[in-house]
């Protein structure tokens, strides 16, 4: 009579939840707890709902640790992770990534708002949750996110579909929220700002990407009502005016009053409706503590830079500018705005700008200001004002630790980048250079290891097509103090590193040989039989003659981690 009847299939679940919990109790092993809990909801939420001393007490729980983090995650190995850990309140920090767009879209692993609920119910004391490329959570996770960690302080969500209903929900809900960074959803609008405004109050860090449908008046008014504010990042944004008749009101208050904020980094990238008219608009907030500007690809030229860092009235004390992909009229005016923060300027950070068509020969000496505090110098596809630029580094600067030359002009020669190096160096105890893609030969190697003066630490020579390995003399003599050494896709030969090592580095920790078409598997029994006591790490990766069974073998033997 049993057999005969059409039973369903789930009979377990017909059983109430304390008959469930009951059978659960005697799975003493963690692993199949977690095999258990991705059968179905309803079993999830029943073990993950009991306390630690409901289980045996010969069960085995996994360590538990306060960031939970998971990569290509979905739904099960969501939940299997969840009930696997012991103590759930100590966990603060999850951290869900999935692989890029493509791969989710192929059918690769999915996470849904169902775990979403599961994990932020099981985890009730979170302070952080980063949600990187969960291309299937909807704008419902917000929601759930807002009701279920009313102490969250950090918020990350890359590609996703939130839209301006969640993102008000989190503001409202979340009052401890101090770090937001929502980037890649195409339904953010400036109604979030405004919500950000009204109930994120305690905002510290804010990073916005992808969204052109905002506009630089909501931006100001943010920043006008946003009186801890101390971080701000831009992305594809701003495309002129607002609309949100609020900001432009906001917008003309400000032409009256100026108002201080404390706002230590402004973060601008490949924001194309930011002009020079946008920066005075900003000008007109006394960033009195910005400290970090960075203006990368966006439509502003040194007269709109000018405006924000040169008002007598408005002094800023930055510490690092980085200008990338920037307009500049002339190279004097890229000069001119260094010397209005020479006095606290650390780092310089200049890439791919663009000086206009004519380059003074000499340097204008009213320009030449006094740069004390500068320790870092990068310059990345600036050839036209290069040795200008260096110029100046010679005459104004004597704490310089750092510098970075990427692409320099050809010919160089001992009166042009590289005697200016040398002199720089003489006056300023640098402890790294990278020189990559650059034209210096042997002779320039020489001329900058006998003017390091031993404190050379970092030396990066990265693709220099005509370094040959004849300065490996000079180099073991005058830099005993290097820390790395990078010669990747150069052209030195085995015999070179002999010569190179053949006192010895105490210090050297890294050595990176990568693409070098001349090296061969000698080298690694070069290595081994150098005093070397501190190397960790070495590069082989595109040495056709170096073959895997030698990089495994002296792996092993010194216990270097050898990549190839």
């Amino acid at each position: 009579m049993y057999q005969s009847r059409v039973l369903q299939q789930d009979l377990i679940n017909m059983l109430p939840e304390a008959c469930i919990a009951e059978i659960f109790r005697h799975l003493e092993n963690s692993k199949d707890r977690e095999s258990c809990a991705s059968v179905c909801w309803r079993w999830a939420d029943i073990l993950v709902s009991q306390q630690p001393d409901f289980w045996s007490p010969f069960s085995v729980h996994q360590a538990v640790h306060r960031c939970l983090h998971l990569s290509d995650v979905d739904d099960a190995k969501l939940v299997e992770a969840v009930v696997g850990i012991h103590s759930r309140g100590v966990v603060t920090d999850l951290d869900l990534h999935n692989g890029p767009r493509e791969a989710v879209f192929a059918g690769g692993p999915q996470l849904t708002d169902t775990a979403i609920r599961f994990v932020t119910t099981a985890c009730r004391n979170l302070k952080s949750v980063c949600l990187v490329n969960c291309l299937s959570l909807t704008n419902k996770a917000a929601w759930i996110i807002a009701s279920n960690c009313p102490a969250l302080e950090n918020l990350v969500i890359l590609q996703s579909s939130i839209s301006d209903d969640g993102l008000s929900q989190v503001a409202k809900q979340c009052r401890n929220l101090k770090s937001l960074r929502i980037e890649g959803s195409l339904s953010i609008t400036e109604a979030s700002l405004k919500a950000l405004v009204q109930d994120a109050r305690r905002l510290e860090s804010l990073a916005l990407g992808s969204y052109p449908q905002i506009r630089e008046d909501a931006i100001l008014t943010l920043l006008m009502n946003q009186p801890y504010l101390d971080k701000l990042e831009l992305k594809g944004m701003m495309a002129g005016e607002s609309h949100w008749i609020g900001a432009r009101q906001s917008s003309a208050l400000n032409r009256h009053f100026r108002l201080f904020r404390q706002l230590s980094s402004l973060i601008l990238v490949k924001c194309p409706g930011l002009q020079d008219l946008g920066m005075l608009k900003f000008a007109r907030i006394q960033f009195r503590m910005l400290r970090h500007l960075v203006i990368d690809d966006c439509r502003v030229t040194d007269r709109g830079l000018i405006w924000l860092v040169g008002d007598a009235m408005n002094p800023m004390k930055l510490k690092t500018i980085k200008l990338a992909r920037f307009q500049f009229y002339t190279a004097a005016a890229a000069m001119k705005v260094i010397s209005f923060v020479c006095e606290t300027i650390e780092s310089i950070i200049l890439d791919s700008c663009d000086f206009g068509i004519m380059t003074p020969l000499h340097l204008d000496g009213a320009v030449a200001r006094w740069c004390p505090k500068l320790r870092v110098l990068r310059m990345e596809h600036c050839e036209k004002i290069m040795y200008l630029f260096l110029s100046w580094v010679d005459k104004a600067c004597r704490g310089l630790k750092e510098i970075r030359l990427i692409g320099s002009p050809a010919p160089v020669d001992d009166h042009g980048i590289a005697g200016r190096l040398s002199s720089i160096l003489h006056r300023n105890r640098i402890a790294k250079i990278e020189m990559r893609s650059c034209h210096v030969t042997d002779m320039h190697v020489c001329i900058i290891a006998r003017s390091s003066l031993e404190a050379l630490q970092e030396l990066i020579l990265d693709e220099c097509p005509k370094i040959s390995g004849n300065f490996t003399v000079f180099l073991r003599a005058h830099c005993p103090n290097l820390i790395k050494l990078g010669l990747n896709r150069v052209q030195i030969n085995d015999g070179d590193i002999k010569s190179l090592m053949v006192a010895g580095f105490e210090h050297l920790e890294e050595l990176n040989l990568m693409g070098c078409p001349l090296i061969t598997k000698n080298v690694l029994r070069i290595l081994a039989t150098s005093s070397l006591p501190k190397l960790r790490r070495v590069n082989l990766s595109d040495c056709p003659n170096v073959m895997q069974e030698t990089i495994d073998s002296y792996g092993r033997y010194c216990g270097w981690e050898i990549e190839n």
